[in-house]
């Protein structure tokens, strides 16, 4: 399916529904979108393709069956690595919903305090799910860095204050 017609089913659907704002979805169109949507394997099984970038364990370009969940996602990836900020992990569409949504914040702390799934948004072809890494953790990850430049630092100062003398 083109571009064109897309955009052209996307607005009328905004239309029918009753929006009338389609800056969102008109801008759109200067993005380039993926012709590649679905797979299905020889016995019929439907993938998509979906992208998991940050604070997981194998980031990337994943093949994944349709109707996968967050969860089951997270998993296929690892889990999240440690430090991971699963509050604010946040999914971009590559085509807008039918509102024109092209981001959602998601917060799977919740589910994993309590197992609910009810907040959980169907993922769609083309997907890209960011989560991002807690400011404390990456903090804590660079106290490695800074201690290390500190101490040869002092090192150099104990070598000079040795051969001046």
């Amino acid at each position: 399916m083109s571009i064109k017609k897309i955009l052209g089913i996307t607005s009328f659907i905004a239309i029918m529904s009753g929006q009338n704002n389609l800056d969102e979805i008109s801008t759109f169109s200067n993005h380039q979108i993926s012709s590649e949507k679905y797979k299905t394997d020889e016995k019929g099984n439907v993938a998509m393709y979906v992208n998991i970038w940050g604070q997981v364990r194998i980031p990337g370009r994943h093949l994944v069956y349709d109707g996968v969940d967050f969860a089951t996602l997270i998993s296929i990836v690892g889990g999240p690595a440690q430090g991971a900020n699963m509050q604010k992990v946040r999914l971009y569409r590559e085509v807008p919903d039918v509102d024109g949504t092209l981001t959602y914040d998601i917060d799977l702390e919740s589910f994993i305090s309590t197992g609910d799934r009810t907040n959980f948004l169907k993922i769609k072809p083309n997907d890209t799910i960011l989560i991002p890494q807690k400011p404390t953790s990456l903090i804590l990850q660079q106290i490695g860095t800074i201690n290390t430049i500190f101490s040869l630092l002092n090192l150099y100062i104990a070598i000079e204050s040795r051969y001046s003398n």
